[in-house]
């Protein structure tokens, strides 16, 4: 892992373009047969013969752009669940890329037939989407921490310290990460990003004084920025708990879809009871390690 400048550029390109072209194509590929037919979701993906999936592709390994034979690639072990459902379906993958907002935004208006980014199921979400079971705990790999300068770092020995000096907090927008950072700092003092690259950014340069992250996601990236360090687990895990640790998928709610969340759910249990979900995880994670370099 050498340089991050390549692989920033080109996820900060790809979210520009993806965030001006989210086409009306694209926003009623999963709602346009709603209107016209009482199939249920399953039905509706089997007749037009795909599944519309959004997903943040900039939170390796779970999901991240690559670049392959000249071409922009989304993958990650998250899109590899999907594909393993839509492959038990019998239909193509689609996948609908955009920033983590817009991601649970597409969900709640059912623009989509699922929604899959390394999020977990909080008690808010659940008030306007539907969840499959969890598949992936993130603390088995990682923790939610805070990143900051190694220079500030040798400040604070404790999470308290570090709260009392109100400091100005950069995170991911929509995003665990965000919530987590108004529990260290006052609301006024976080800063939110579209992406997480975009927040590592702000740190390296000085906009924002640390960082609410998943350790696990800006680990790859850590050798490309010298400068920067996440905190230690022992001291400034912001989620000793793990509540907000268990990955799941999104569904819209009401709209029929009881039979899709069964087989997905029947997908995740297979691919968990036969390793399959953990490969991916280190497949991914060896991919995006590469991705950085």
């Amino acid at each position: 892992m050498k340089k991050l400048g390549k692989l920033v550029s080109m996820m900060i390109l790809v979210g520009i373009l993806v965030g001006c072209s989210n086409s009306s194509q694209s926003e009623t590929s999963a709602t346009d047969s709603k209107k016209n037919t009482g199939e249920n979701q399953l039905e509706q993906i089997k007749s037009r013969g795909k599944l519309v999936i959004t997903t943040s592709p900039d939170f390796p390994p779970a999901e991240f752009y690559i670049v392959k034979d000249g071409k922009k690639e989304v993958v990650g072990n998250d899109i590899a669940l999907s594909q393993a459902i839509a492959d038990e379906i019998g239909v193509k993958l689609e996948i609908k890329a955009t920033d983590f907002s817009s991601v649970l935004a597409n969900i709640q208006t059912g623009s989509v037939d699922f929604g899959i980014s390394s999020f977990v199921g909080t008690d808010e979400r659940k008030e306007v989407m539907d969840f499959s079971d969890g598949y992936f705990q993130e603390s088995s790999d990682g923790f939610q921490g805070i990143m900051m300068t190694k220079e500030n770092a040798k400040k604070y020995k404790t999470l308290d310290e570090l709260k009392k000096a109100k400091l100005t907090v950069g995170a991911h927008s929509g995003s665990i990460q965000y919530e987590l950072a108004k529990t260290i700092t006052d609301e006024n003092k976080v800063k939110h990003y579209g992406t997480t690259d975009a927040t590592i950014l702000a740190l390296n340069s000085g906009d924002v004084d640390a960082l609410t992250v998943s350790s696990s996601s800006v680990e790859p990236m850590l050798d490309s920025f010298p400068d920067l360090t996440i905190l230690p687990q022992d001291s400034f895990d912001l989620d000793k708990e793990g509540k907000y640790s268990l990955n799941v998928i999104g569904f819209p709610k009401q709209h029929n879809n009881t039979e899709l969340i069964e087989i997905v759910n029947r997908v995740i249990k297979e691919n968990k009871d036969n390793g399959n979900i953990a490969k991916w995880r280190d497949e991914y994670t060896k991919l995006s390690a590469e991705a950085v370099e």
